[in-house]
């Protein structure tokens, strides 16, 4: 599968400029920033890997209702004004964006959102410096064993599997985002990624790679073992 270049679009975040609470399930939540095909949260009890649920918000006349499932989800390493430290968790709608582009317009006009730019560029650096520091040290390959996967890793990632394999063309277009992403990477671990298969690689972009590899790359492994 040869990627297209016109797939390769950047995920333009929104930040949030007027807070903005909702909830996610039973949990409230306040949004910190969002995109087309997700959203960051802010929230006080955790929320396991993979739970699905409703995110819904709503701002004068606009009001979001979208199925969504936990990517990943970590305690701030800062507390609030307040002294507590409250949990943040990447969102992944679980259904077409439907209208919510045009909702986002409507909520940038409000003036309660603002698109981020420097964020793709931050995210571009980080990834840049953890792949430079990582050549500089010795590569210790680690094959990940059933019990260092957690059940909630797991069921994230055949989610994840079964969903693109029933959207070709969104399965397509997050392969393409870590084909491009890896090729003009500047390092040999880049080059070193890119020997993945390309449905593993779909899933760790799809993912927002908050998974290794060889974690997903492992628990292909397993499903394809039991099916035999």
């Amino acid at each position: 599968m040869e990627p297209d270049v016109k797939d390769l679009r950047g995920r333009e975040r929104f930040r949030v400029k007027q807070k903005l609470s909702g909830s996610f399930g039973a949990a409230e939540v306040t949004l910190i920033d969002v995109a087309e095909e997700g959203a960051q949260v802010e929230h006080a009890q955790p929320l396991r890997l993979a739970t699905k649920g409703r995110l819904w918000f709503k701002r004068a006349d606009v009001s979001v209702s979208l199925h969504a499932f936990v990517v990943w989800s970590r305690l701030s390493k800062t507390p609030n004004e307040f002294g507590k430290y409250l949990y943040r968790s990447g969102l992944r709608f679980d259904e077409g964006a439907g209208n919510f582009p045009q909702t986002m317009q409507v909520l940038t006009d409000y003036g309660v959102i603002e698109r981020d730019d420097e964020s793709l560029n931050r995210k571009r650096k980080r990834i840049e410096e953890r792949e430079q520091d990582k050549a500089g040290k010795p590569i210790v390959r680690q094959v990940a064993t059933e019990s260092d996967i957690s059940p909630d890793q797991v069921l994230l990632i055949q989610h994840a599997r079964a969903r693109l394999k029933e959207n070709f063309d969104e399965a397509h277009k997050w392969y393409s985002r870590a084909y491009f992403a890896l090729r003009d990477g500047r390092t040999a671990s880049s080059a070193e990624l890119m020997k993945y298969p390309e449905d593993v690689l779909a899933v760790w972009e799809y993912l927002e790679r908050s998974v290794p590899l060889a974690t997903i790359k492992r628990v292909f492994d397993q499903g394809s073992g039991r099916n035999r």
